[in-house]
């Protein structure tokens, strides 16, 4: 379980997050919404342990937790194959087991096995995004936080890698903490919404403000 009680976190004067309350379960899909600048991907990287809070307590019980940021993060001087083979080796998997993996996981992103042979640089802004969702995924987590995962993905592959995070999701057991801007991709992927609004966490309110009905960003 991941509990969070009474988070803040402060930058100089701006006030990001203040009394933030969250409970994730196992096997529970919660979605965060909100607007740009709104404290959500700092709310992931307090979750997992990557910033500390100016105040309040952090307690992920959780074996596992693998967060997905914007970028990709590949490594550029690693094949995209080794970038999803590298942290199953560092978790005691044999080589060959974990390059079969890898490979495994780029045929369920949509990738072609010939793109374990290519450098990060080769691959478009979509394909770099599957091939680092393909690295999540591959590590088995039993929290997965994602942070706008398909934003360079149009629409119809954006729903196709929705669909694939629940089913490994339902295969593993595993949380689900997703930050996205679009509440239609988050409706078919998690069981609940908060909103990110004014340093608080609250239920969403659908009325509250506009959010994106459809997705605007490029197709790879």
């Amino acid at each position: 379980m991941l509990e969070l009680h009474g988070l803040g976190l402060r930058f100089g004067a701006h006030q990001v997050l203040e009394g933030v309350d969250l409970r994730v379960r196992a096997g529970e899909r919660i979605g965060l919404l909100g607007p740009s600048g709104a404290g959500k991907s700092a709310l992931l990287r307090l979750a997992c342990g990557l910033q500390k809070p100016s105040c309040g307590t952090v307690r992920n019980g959780f074996s596992r937790t693998v967060l997905l940021f914007q970028e990709p993060r590949l490594l550029p001087w690693r094949t995209v194959g080794d970038n999803l083979a590298l942290p199953l080796r560092a978790g005691g998997m044999a080589p060959g087991a974990a390059h079969a993996q890898a490979l495994q996981w780029l045929e369920r992103v949509e990738l072609p096995a010939r793109t374990a042979l290519a450098w990060p640089r080769e691959l478009s802004g979509g394909m770099a995004q599957r091939a680092a969702l393909a690295r999540a995924l591959a590590m088995e987590p039993d929290l997965l936080l994602l942070d706008e995962p398909f934003s360079a993905l149009d629409p119809a592959l954006r729903r196709r890698m929705a669909d694939l995070c629940v089913a490994a999701l339902a295969e593993s057991g595993a949380a689900l903490l997703c930050v996205s801007h679009h509440p239609q991709e988050l409706a078919c992927m998690v069981q609940r919404c908060l909103e990110v609004r004014g340093a608080r966490l609250r239920p969403w309110n659908a009325g509250a403000y506009p959010f994106p009905t459809t997705a605007q960003e490029p197709t790879p």
